[in-house]
């Protein structure tokens, strides 16, 4: 048996690939949440459509996405880990294979996380020998498409259009071992768009901070107390904020100090 589910679009970007932080296989969710341009991005009446608000932050420097994504976690029980893991590979390659036949074969896998725990022993009080151990394995990773930097609004909503459509597929992933066969756990995330390589934008993001702060300076100082740049501590990652389908908003957090220079004596 092999268990499909598609999770709702929620709010919450992943960080690493396409990845959203995936709880540990003991928690009942296989997948945290997940958004391509958050909640708000979603159609959320049921008897019609309302407008989406895509949201007023749009970070210090906005350009086109490069990649669209979808996050997955597949996890098995069984008494060999081992096996469990070669189940979960066969059913990564059919999922590459099922999303490379809507996107033209151009999507491709990133695998990210990997778990093996021991799964919980039920016993019943009078039995008096204890039931084989058995584990809980469980794997992530992200089906990654790349978006043509020439694809236009339609082209790209075709392209989301058919990763949701092959998150929903209910044909099984591997053939079903029978009666008593392990049960595979799937979960699909929703398309998300992102830039693969935000740090190519570091040194414009910094040079935009430094124009900015220079800026408030100029107007914040006096002649008698002239205002500088102290104590700044390294620039953090870059951040990424989804805004449309051919709009991603990036932010570089920048901790420094303005403050009064030092007066020659």
């Amino acid at each position: 048996m092999e268990k499909v589910r598609l999770v709702p679009l929620l709010l919450g970007l992943l960080a690493t690939a396409c990845g959203a932080a995936v709880p540990e296989p003991s928690t009942p969710s296989l997948l945290a949440s997940s958004s391509y341009g958050g909640a708000s991005s979603a159609f959320s009446a049921p008897s019609g459509p309302s407008i989406p608000s895509h949201g007023d932050t749009r970070g210090a420097l906005v350009v086109r996405p490069d990649l669209a994504c979808v996050p997955f976690v597949l996890r098995v029980e069984l008494a060999d880990p081992k096996a469990g893991l070669d189940l979960l590979e066969k059913a990564t390659l059919a999922i590459k294979e099922r999303f490379g036949a809507s996107t033209g074969g151009a999507a491709t896998i990133a695998m990210l996380g990997a778990n093996t725990t021991a799964a919980p022993a039920y016993t019943k009080v009078k039995d008096d020998k204890p039931p084989p151990a058995s584990f809980v394995v469980t794997v992530d990773g992200a089906v990654e498409v790349p978006l043509a930097a020439e694809a236009g609004y339609w082209a790209r909503a075709k392209l989301v259009a058919g990763l949701v459509e092959a998150s929903r597929k209910e044909d099984a992933l591997v053939p079903s071992g029978g009666e008593g066969a392990p049960e595979l756990e799937v979960a699909f995330g929703s398309p998300e768009v992102k830039l693969r390589d935000p740090e190519s934008h570091r040194a414009e993001l910094v040079k935009r901070w430094v124009e900015r702060a220079r800026a408030f300076a100029r107007v914040a100082e006096s002649q008698t107390a002239p205002l500088h740049l102290v104590a700044c501590e390294p620039p953090n990652a870059i951040t990424q904020t989804p805004i449309s389908l051919e709009q991603v908003g990036l932010a570089l957090p920048v901790s420094c100090r303005i403050d009064v220079a030092s007066l020659p004596r």
